[in-house]
């Protein structure tokens, strides 16, 4: 009845928006695992490349937050994330002025 097929739409949906997730997940790791400051060929290209990954961490970060479900391996997702940015900002802040 309508209720199975509400139910088929449904897990078809969690599907895809589990493909939607990965699609993103390995998207955003590839660009970032792309990030080499040791071929930057100055300070200021290495900041500008690492600036660019943040900005990627800080996509990787939203994406993790909305695509893992709810539950400690998702806090702790979070808060790994977290530290990195706050990590690789404070690094930025350092040498980058």
């Amino acid at each position: 009845g309508d209720a199975e097929v509400g139910e088929h739409g449904a897990g078809l949906a969690d599907v895809a928006h589990a493909d939607e997730c990965n699609d993103m997940t390995k998207g955003v790791k590839t660009l970032i695992d792309k990030i080499d400051g040791d071929k930057a060929a100055s300070d200021a290209a290495r900041c500008a490349i690492y600036s660019e990954g943040l900005g990627f961490m800080k996509v990787f970060r939203i994406v993790t937050d909305e695509c893992l479900p709810d539950g400690d391996k998702r806090v702790a997702s979070l808060a790994d994330l977290d530290r990195a940015i706050r990590g690789l900002q404070g690094q930025i802040d350092r040498k980058c002025q």
